[in-house]
């Protein structure tokens, strides 16, 4: 009875053994078959870091990270960082890289912003305005990406002038009003002429009557409008207003106060470039910023943009003049869900 029971847990051991066997000699083939996946250890933080704070070894660790998704930003030894100090206020399981440790605490007061170190190197952050119909009634978030539209009204204009066609005609009148008089008017024979201003027109004949006729515009020019995709696969860095504290001024509770917003910024610029600024400003230019990497040094000629530039580089068409339009007349954009299109009766 004992040896039967002997010889049972023997061929269950060796049926175990067996099953063991195979699974790792599967294990084994399925592993080589796809490729083991190469990592490159990277240094991260395993304790808060306060901005300023000196970095210590206990405060860091490593990450075995995809060696195809590493960046020559990441530091790989705790060596680079020890003993230097935070950048930026930092947090546990955040990679460190090279643009978050600094030698000197000058080097701290003059990091930049947190959000820089969002932005890829060669790209710049830059606002646009929203309201609830332009961002999906406010359901968009960091992080998502996004195609740009945009939409503009085009009108045609005088080349010479620069003003909006259709023009005004003047027929030069002499004193007594009569046409017949405009020779001796360009002789100096008469005096000062009158002047009647008319829109411009077009001489049509009533196929009819044989009455002949002046049409003129009743309205002025309506502008044609025109939508295109601008850019695309765009990813939203932030939604809303950054929050802006003064970390120099501390209240009872040791925490940053909130204050008001500036209304300057000051820039390091060359002495040409001052008066250049100085220039435009005065000139009544508007000046926006557009915020670059924390690790980006590089120089980007841009082009010009002008109406042509845009209508010509994004594909937008001038729309075709047509013998039907859209009512009621639009002459402004504004958001459907403020109601800022104007109403059909109103003069813009």
């Amino acid at each position: 009875m004992r040896l039967g029971r002997a010889l049972i847990i023997v061929s269950v051991i060796l049926i175990l053994a067996l099953v063991a066997l195979y699974a790792v000699m599967n294990l084994g083939l399925t592993g080589d078959s796809q490729g083991e996946i190469q990592t490159t250890d990277i240094v991260i933080v395993v304790q808060p870091i306060s901005r300023g704070s000196l970095i210590t070894e206990e405060a860091l660790g490593y990450l075995a990270y995809p060696t195809q998704h590493t960046s020559a930003n990441m530091l790989t030894n705790t060596s680079q960082a020890v003993g230097r100090l935070a950048r930026y206020d930092l947090e546990p399981d955040q990679p460190l890289l090279v643009n978050m440790v600094v030698n000197t605490a000058e080097e701290v007061a003059t990091g930049g912003s947190d959000t820089s170190l969002a932005i890829p190197a060669g790209m710049v952050a830059f606002p646009i305005p929203i309201d609830r119909f332009s961002s999906l009634a406010y359901g968009v978030r960091s992080g998502d990406h996004v195609n740009v539209i945009v939409t503009l009204l085009l009108t045609d204009l005088d080349v010479n002038t620069q003003t909006s066609l259709p023009n005004d005609i003047a027929p030069l009148l002499g004193a007594g009003g009569d046409v017949d008089d405009a020779p001796r008017l360009s002789a100096g024979v008469d005096p000062i002429p009158e002047v009647v201003v008319l829109p411009q027109g077009q001489l049509i004949v009533e196929p009819s009557s044989g009455q002949p006729f002046y049409v003129m515009p009743s309205e002025n020019q309506r502008p044609r409008l025109v939508s295109q995709t601008l850019l695309q696969d765009i990813v939203i860095l932030h939604v809303g207003d950054f929050p802006y504290v003064d970390t120099s001024a501390e209240d009872a509770q040791g925490q940053a106060v909130v204050v008001t917003p500036p209304d300057l910024i000051t820039l390091i610029v060359s002495p040409q470039d001052a008066v250049t600024l100085n220039y435009l400003i005065y000139a009544g230019g508007q000046l926006n910023l557009a915020l670059r990497s924390s690790t980006d040094e590089s120089v980007t000629i841009t082009e010009a943009v002008t109406l042509e530039y845009l209508l010509s580089a994004y594909n937008i068409p001038v729309p075709t003049r047509l013998p039907h339009g859209l009512e009621p007349r639009i002459d402004l954009l504004g958001s459907p869900t403020r109601g800022d299109i104007l109403p059909p009766t109103a003069t813009p």
